[in-house]
């Protein structure tokens, strides 16, 4: 979706990036913390994800996958610009789809005046003025305009499914792991080894946050990986990915009564308790597990039916949104889903509700343009709501749940 090969475009892409945050932002980022109950991307290979006032930093991966998700999110912005007409030509100059090439028609009054309120014609004008030649000589590839409309359309709306972004900062008070700084010195792609992406954080607000990753799609690599990438993959995630369409990262539960529970009273559920779910009852009881079990009090089992309502609603509104997506694909990426975990009624107040429920799309270092969009992504979400709906049918029934029908 974006050439990151590309030098020049690259360069100003990430300008936009770290001037966006810093419109943002009138302070520097300082001692910004590690943030405590990360559940993916955990590893001693990775530095860890950062926590700064409201905010998350997501430190930026060092092949192409950061500055592609860099680049997803600027081409989000892109489509909301105060000027139309300049939202489409920062998208066409960095994001949009070259597949034409078009003869410019020679200089004219008419032509002239069709340029003026022709959103495109910026760039005929500067590609002309850059190689030097004379209009009517000049061919060059151009934005299909159909197709950056229907983009455009499309990721305007993904807007509401993701965090709010707000840009990228660079912090240098994390050391790279062994394999970062290898990563860093022999790859390339315009991304610094302290560039980190600035998100809302999704968590603020909730008191006991309980938070689940989901890798949702049918394939985790992309269609042009290597023959060694698809093996180790289908190795490590078969049948989950395929049978399901998504597969359990890790989760973290508040639930201080459990002799599992570590400090704060959370249970930390790894990537290994992900794989080893191989059939539909396994991947259930442990969306089951993740949402509280059966057994939670009556009034307490109310408020978190709501929260899943809440949650379920979400998924619809994405799984909508992919029925209507026939350009891109998602591979490799998630969706985060919180809700309250706090059971004291008590401790309610204004910000934290005890029926709040939340889910997210995150990570998106694979996205890519692909003819009919993305049907794992449809076939995952799809298993996700039905298992959910038949948990809330079964284990946390009330009488709020025909809202969701």
């Amino acid at each position: 979706m974006f050439e990151y090969t590309n030098t020049k475009l690259t360069r100003e892409m990430l300008d936009m990036a770290c001037h966006r945050a810093k419109r943002w932002l009138s302070f520097r980022v300082s001692s910004a913390q590690n943030m405590v109950g990360q559940v993916g991307g955990k590893s001693q290979q990775k530095r860890p994800v950062l926590i700064f006032e409201t905010f998350v930093m997501k430190p930026a991966n060092l092949d192409h996958r950061g500055i592609r998700e860099i680049a997803f999110y600027e081409a989000i912005q892109a489509t909301h610009a105060r000027n139309k007409r300049s939202g489409f030509q920062i998208y066409c100059k960095l994001f949009g789809p070259r597949d034409n090439i078009i003869k410019s028609p020679p200089p004219s009054s008419s032509s002239s005046s069709s340029a003026k309120n022709n959103p495109f014609s910026y760039f005929t004008r500067r590609r002309k003025e850059e190689v030097g030649k004379k209009e009517e000589d000049t061919t060059q590839p151009c934005c299909d305009m159909t197709k950056v409309e229907n983009e455009t359309k499309l990721l305007h709306r993904l807007e509401l499914f993701t965090p709010k972004y707000v840009g990228t900062t660079e912090y240098d008070d994390q050391k790279l792991s062994p394999k970062e700084q290898s990563e860093s010195e022999s790859i390339d792609v315009g991304v610094k080894s302290n560039t980190y992406i600035i998100l809302n954080n999704l968590t603020t607000h909730f008191s006991k946050p309980c938070v689940l990753d989901l890798k949702i799609g049918t394939e985790t690599y992309e269609p042009d990986a290597t023959d060694e990438k698809r093996s180790r993959e289908m190795n490590k995630y078969h049948p989950q990915q395929t049978d399901f369409g998504f597969r359990m990262v890790a989760m973290r539960i508040y639930d201080p009564s459990n002799a599992k529970a570590g400090k704060g009273g959370y249970v930390y559920y790894p990537k290994q308790f992900g794989r080893s779910l191989d059939t539909r009852e396994s991947v259930k009881d442990a969306l089951r597990t993740f949402l509280g079990g059966e057994n939670l009090p009556k009034d307490i089992k109310k408020k978190r039916s709501s929260a899943i309502i809440r949650i379920v609603s979400k998924l619809k509104l994405i799984r909508g949104w992919f029925r209507d997506n026939d350009v891109l694909a998602f591979y490799g990426s998630s969706i985060l889903i919180i809700y309250e975990g706090e059971t004291d009624e008590e401790k309610e107040t204004g910000n934290v509700q005890l029926d709040m429920g939340r889910a997210k799309m995150i990570d998106f270092g694979r996205v890519r343009r692909q003819p009919g969009g993305d049907p794992g992504y449809r076939k995952g979400i799809n298993t996700l709501i039905v298992l959910l709906e038949e948990i809330l049918k079964e284990s946390f029934w009330s009488d709020n749940y025909n809202y969701i029908e």
